[in-house]
């Protein structure tokens, strides 16, 4: 393996450890001043590190926990890709992202505050010259997200598939 594939894949890897460890310093440092991302993919693209740290921030405020498998590097030497399952709590931004149309309204009878929300997606990066992540993005959709209860997360509830 190439040093370049390596270092596509530990910069995807570790996006995810640092999420993981509630680190939005050590994430935004992963990435350039004038990333790109898209978020769920087909939402139109952002950027800047400010946008990301905004971004990355409601989902550290969530308590987001990306469980990721093997990366895959691509052919370019600059793009690596990992499927992650992220959960996390629904408050306090699902409302939002409900309101968006980027997730399905919760089940009626469920309780907000104790509501989690399972993505499975997958997360391609393509990182510069510079060593940096420019460029991320997380193909999900709807049919991706599952929601959980707050104790017993295999009594899931699948919203839609």
């Amino acid at each position: 393996m190439s040093e370049t594939e390596t270092l596509c894949k530990h910069l995807v890897v570790e996006h995810c450890r640092r999420i993981n460890a509630g680190d939005l310093e050590g994430l935004l440092a992963l990435y350039s001043p004038a990333v790109t991302y898209e978020d769920p993919v087909g939402t139109g693209p952002r950027s800047g590190i400010e946008a990301l740290r905004a971004h990355a921030g409601a989902a550290i405020e969530c308590h987001a926990y990306e469980d990721f498998g093997a990366p895959v590097a691509a052919q370019d030497g600059a793009t690596a890709a990992v499927p992650v399952v992220t959960t996390m709590n629904y408050l306090p931004w699902g409302p939002n992202l409900v309101r968006l149309g980027y997730i399905p309204a919760p089940p009626e009878e469920a309780d907000g505050s104790a509501l989690r929300i399972r993505f499975d997606y997958v997360m391609a990066v393509k990182v510069g010259a510079d060593g940096l992540i420019n460029d991320m993005r997380g193909y999900w959709g709807r049919s991706d997200v599952v929601y959980l209860g707050p104790a017993e997360p295999a009594e899931e509830k699948v919203v839609s598939r």
